[in-house]
């Protein structure tokens, strides 16, 4: 089940650290932290259903919150989000100053994976952020359908998630059966 909450508070604990974030580069740190999440723990830190778009894979929560879609969040969820995370500009947001928040919706294991991407590619920006996720398979795959403008958005299955690139800074240090262990944990099946 998809908890909003837990995005916002992705998004604020990666503003807080990173400063302000447009939001292209924003949708792309919370995949990048699921899909290490995913690899090492067997879920992601969100469980956001994510589609292959044209500038990378999108989480469809995290996408309604950063549009402020009223007709997919809840008053109570926007409210949570606007205590929380200013829009400087249209897309471009920061965390509120001086906002005392305990993170109740974020794991140890959620946070060492945000921590990570914001390591890792915090200071990356939003385009270069876009060119790296495309070189995973899932959103690779379509890579073609996009540049035919032949789709807007295909549907990428959680266990896609697990992919790995060359010198992949995500599942550095993972072998091969842990990912096979991570995929089990994913799907329920440990036969």
């Amino acid at each position: 089940m998809i908890i909003t909450e837990t995005i916002i508070e992705s998004l604020y604990y990666i503003l807080q650290k990173i400063g302000e974030a447009d939001k292209i580069k924003l949708v792309k740190l919370i995949y990048l932290a699921d899909k290490y999440h995913l690899i090492r723990y067997g879920r992601t830190i969100t469980n956001d259903d994510y589609y292959a778009m044209e500038y990378g894979p999108v989480g469809t929560t995290l996408k309604d919150v950063l549009s402020y879609d009223s007709s997919n969040i809840s008053e109570h969820e926007k409210k949570y989000f606007s205590e929380l995370i200013e829009r400087k500009e249209a897309y471009t947001f920061q965390a509120k100053k001086d906002v005392n928040i305990s993170f109740d919706m974020l794991s140890e294991t959620d946070k060492e994976a945000l921590n990570f991407v914001i390591e890792h590619f915090g200071n990356i920006n939003s385009k270069q952020l876009s060119e790296y996720t495309h070189q995973y398979p899932e959103w690779n795959q379509y890579k073609d359908l996009f540049e035919n403008n032949l789709t807007r958005r295909e549907r990428i299955e959680t266990i896609e998630l697990l992919s790995t690139i060359k010198d992949d800074p995500l599942a550095s240090g993972i072998p091969e059966d842990h990912l096979k262990e991570s995929e089990k944990i994913l799907t329920g099946n440990f036969d």
